[in-house]
């Protein structure tokens, strides 16, 4: 039985996500929030393709459905482009059938795909480099996926509409947010840092700040295209709390500065301090996913470290 047959329509047949929500009401929300909601719409992705111009970019951020060969480019739709990815473009196969982690009946049926929907290839369709990545680091796929750390797991059902919530039992499923924060969350301190080698002279502070990828199983930063920037800062702080000195780097990996699974790299620094005054010093590192302009920032890990 299929109450809706307009679910499994490819073009302007499709309601789009909002009549998936009608159900799936905590899966819309979350989805509604996040980035794959706004890869074509957000401001950053209509300047960065020149309003749009540069075809090729559609295919992963108005996808028709990733339901493609290993090799074969996933195609963009030209309906409902404000949607962005949507629901079809993981759950609508190329002969028009639902399919998911889990099967269902009523209201609609759905194809259970389970071995797709548990493996990191599902985001390596579109998230191509990153996915080599991921590859190149756990050899035969089987470490964790891209699933357990950017969609957290769930228990809930996956329907929470009247009648149809009452026939449907919990399942263990995951949060529909996609998110570089559900990463940090589910992999704390997946980057460490310390400091080393602190020497204090009469005008001088020295060392180096020990920084590893320690849990994530790609770069960071991460992906091809985008403007991708990790920031470290090294600050000295005096007895009050004022930043005094402050160092800073970035991490590109257009420049070859991105920090690769389990890589462990130094950074050494001097600050000057014959003309701050005596008191304790504090030096502390933050490291930041920022944007071009440095106003949105997301701390991934800090540390700090007190000179008496």
């Amino acid at each position: 039985m299929n109450l809706h047959p307009e679910l499994v329509k490819r073009g302007e047949g499709f309601p789009g996500p909002h009549k998936c929500g009608d159900c799936h009401v905590e899966i819309f929300n979350e989805w509604a929030e996040s980035l794959h909601a706004e890869s074509y719409i957000s401001e950053e992705f209509k300047s960065s393709t020149n309003d749009y111009e540069f075809k090729f970019c559609l295919g992963c951020h108005v996808p028709e459905t990733i339901f493609t060969p290993s090799m074969e480019e996933v195609a963009p739709r030209t309906y409902n482009l404000e949607d962005g990815v949507d629901c079809q473009s993981c759950h609508l196969t190329i002969d028009c059938t639902l399919a998911g982690p889990h099967v269902g009946i009523s209201p609609h049926p759905i194809q259970k795909k389970e071995e797709l929907y548990l493996v990191s290839e599902l985001c390596g369709k579109c998230h191509i480099d990153t996915f080599k990545e991921y590859l190149k680091h756990v050899g035969n796929g089987q470490g964790e996926t891209c699933q357990d750390c950017h969609m957290p797991a769930v228990d809930r059902k996956l329907i929470q509409n009247e009648p149809w919530q009452k026939i449907h039992k919990r399942k263990e499923g995951k949060a529909h947010t996609f998110s570089s924060s559900d990463a940090l969350m589910n992999t704390k301190d997946f980057i460490k840092m310390s400091f080393a080698e602190i020497q204090k002279e009469s005008c001088q502070i020295k060392g180096v700040l020990e920084v590893e990828n320690t849990m994530a199983n790609h770069s960071i930063p991460t992906g091809r295209y985008g403007y991708r920037e990790i920031l470290l800062l090294i600050n000295l702080k005096n007895s009050v709390g004022k930043i005094i000195r402050t160092k800073q780097e970035s991490m590109f990996i257009e420049l070859g500065t991105h920090l690769k699974p389990e890589e462990r790299r130094t950074f050494p620094f001097t600050f000057d301090i014959d003309d701050i005054g005596d008191g304790m010093k504090v030096l502390e590192a933050y490291i930041y996913k920022t944007d071009f302009n440095r106003t949105k920032k997301v701390l991934l890990a800090e540390v700090e470290y007190k000179i008496r």
